[in-house]
């Protein structure tokens, strides 16, 4: 089977979709530790350079996320369409997972806003 390749000006435009969102990820991960470790009094100056490294990565993440979800659209659809049954098995694991993911994000996180 034969991928029609995608490329612009010279590059190969689906892997360096792929390669954008790794970097950017990478660039997240250790911009966000960063400003983790930085959050300490008097250090306003390094707040402020990872804070804008995090932003400008988080750009270039939805920018990478977009480009691999258009480029690959096709791809990803059918393999959708195939496989709804099989997710449709699992509600329960589904409605769980999801549940205890985005309450153990929103309860860890609450910490910042410091309620007693």
């Amino acid at each position: 089977m034969t991928e029609k390749v995608t490329r612009h000006g010279g590059l190969n435009a689906r892997p360096l979709a792929s390669l954008v969102l790794f970097f950017a990820g990478a660039w997240l991960v250790l911009s966000g530790i960063a400003l983790h470790f930085a959050s300490q009094e008097g250090a306003t100056k390094w707040i402020h350079l990872f804070m804008g490294m995090h932003n400008v990565a988080a750009l270039l993440f939805i920018a990478g996320a977009a480009a691999h979800l258009f480029l690959n659209r096709k791809v990803l659809t059918r393999y959708m369409c195939a496989r709804v049954g099989e997710y449709m098995q699992f509600k329960r694991e589904l409605l769980l997972a999801m549940i205890g993911v985005s309450g153990f994000v929103v309860l860890t996180a609450s910490h910042a806003l410091h309620l007693s």
